[in-house]
C-alpha cells in the first residue's frame, strides 16, 4: 500500500504514544494498515471506536461491566487519536471529540477505580471540566492534578492515573483552555498557572 507522507509519519512516530495510552496494538496495526490518505485518518479511527462502543453497549446490557469499561475506554481512546491533530475536517474532529467525552463518561462507573465527570468555574461565566477518580482503599487521599499536554485531553491520562490510584492517591484530570472540552471555545494559553488555580 502506498501511503501519503502524513499517514506514514503518523505511523512511524505515534505508535508508542498510542499504545502506551491505551490503544490496543492489534487495533493500531489493523486501522493504520487500512489508511492510505491522511483525509481518511479520523474516519478509520472513528470506525474502530464505533466497534468498541457497540461492544461496550452489549456488555453493559448483559451485566458484563468489566468488559463494558474496557470497550467504552477503547472507544474513547480510538476516537481521541482519530481527531488527534486532524484539523483538515473540523466537523469530523468535533464529532469524534463528542464521542471521546461520551464514551469515557460511560466507562467511569465500571472502572476498578470509578470516577465522576466534574465541572468548576473558570473566568467569567465559563466552565472547566475534569474527571475525578478516588482510591477506594484510602479514606482521605491526597489529590494529584493531571494536566494534558499541548495536543492531549484528560481522557488520554487514564492509564497514568491508575498508577497513582493504586498507590492511594486521588486523581483529577482536567481539560485546560484549548484542550478537550474547552477546545472549541477557549484558546490555549501559556500562563497555565491561571487556569490551574480554578482546579485547585
Amino acid at each position: 500500500m502506498a501511503r501519503d507522507e502524513f499517514v506514514q509519519s503518523a505511523i512511524d512516530n505515534w505508535a508508542p504514544r498510542f499504545i502506551s495510552n491505551g490503544v490496543d496494538a492489534n487495533d493500531f496495526q489493523r486501522v493504520t494498515n487500512s489508511i492510505e490518505h491522511w483525509d481518511d485518518w479520523c474516519q478509520k479511527w472513528s470506525e474502530c471506536g464505533a466497534i468498541h462502543e457497540q461492544l461496550g453497549e452489549k456488555a453493559e446490557a448483559q451485566g458484563y461491566y468489566e468488559s463494558a469499561a474496557y470497550h467504552y475506554f477503547h472507544a474513547a481512546i480510538s476516537y481521541h487519536f482519530g481527531k488527534y491533530l486532524f484539523v483538515r475536517k473540523p466537523h469530523e474532529l468535533r464529532t469524534a471529540h463528542e464521542h471521546v467525552v461520551h464514551n469515557y463518561q460511560r466507562a467511569l462507573p465500571f472502572f476498578d477505580f470509578p470516577g465522576e465527570h466534574v465541572t468548576f468555574a473558570y473566568e467569567g461565566d465559563a466552565k472547566m471540566y475534569g474527571v475525578l477518580r478516588k482510591p477506594w482503599h484510602t479514606p482521605k487521599p491526597p489529590v494529584v492534578i493531571f494536566i494534558p499536554g499541548l495536543d492531549s485531553v484528560k481522557e488520554e491520562l487514564h492509564i497514568y492515573g491508575d498508577d497513582f490510584l493504586r498507590r492511594g492517591m486521588a486523581v483529577l484530570a482536567i481539560d485546560g483552555p484549548g484542550q478537550g472540552e474547552m477546545e472549541f471555545e477557549h484558546a490555549l494559553r501559556h500562563d497555565y498557572e491561571v487556569p490551574i488555580k480554578y482546579a485547585i
